[in-house]
């Protein structure tokens, strides 16, 4: 009876969960997904879909800083988070106009 338990105490992982080295492994394949989607595969779309290059050439020609979107102090961003919130406050409701 006591070999059983002598088992499990040598074996420090848990049947069927992962070991530490594939949970990192899995953490570095997942960030390297989302890095390659950021870096490289969301730049290719800008050439291949010709909305995606019209919005990036209208933010380019318009001067407009996209990593200012984050900070709520740029005067921007206040104009669009206050027409934002306004759009869904004053939703129209009920039937339109005939």
């Amino acid at each position: 009876m006591d070999a059983p338990l002598e088992d499990t105490k040598r074996n420090s992982e848990t049947p069927g969960k992962p070991g530490l080295a594939r949970r990192l492994l899995s953490l570095a394949v997942a960030i390297m997904a989302v890095w390659s989607f950021v870096f490289v595969a969301a730049p290719q779309l800008v050439h291949v879909v010709p909305e995606f290059q019209a919005l990036a050439t209208f933010v380019n020609e318009s001067g407009i800083e996209t990593g200012e979107f984050y900070y709520t102090d740029v005067e921007i961003v206040g104009h669009a988070d206050h027409n934002a919130r306004s759009s869904m406050e004053y939703m129209p409701h009920g039937p339109g106009p005939e």
